[in-house]
């Protein structure tokens, strides 16, 4: 019998500011590789000058499917 986990994410969305505070990412880094590849998910602006937010609901998915985990969504 497999465990149940639960994963809570408390913040679905967190300001590319505020994720490289966390992560201590290089902003260029996450900016011109990670975000333009497709490899960081974020929040679909609705204007040019909008907010820039990572998707860390689908950055967790991602990472879980990486790992060979079985997720039931």
């Amino acid at each position: 019998m497999r465990p149940n986990i639960t994963i809570t994410i408390p913040e679905p969305y967190l300001p590319l500011a505020e994720y490289f505070r966390r992560t201590t990412m290089d902003k260029s880094t996450a900016r011109l590789l990670m975000i333009k590849d497709g490899r960081m998910p974020i929040k679909y602006k609705s204007d040019e000058k909008g907010l820039v937010e990572i998707n860390m609901a689908a950055l967790t998915v991602q990472i879980l499917a990486d790992c060979k985990i079985v997720l039931t969504v």
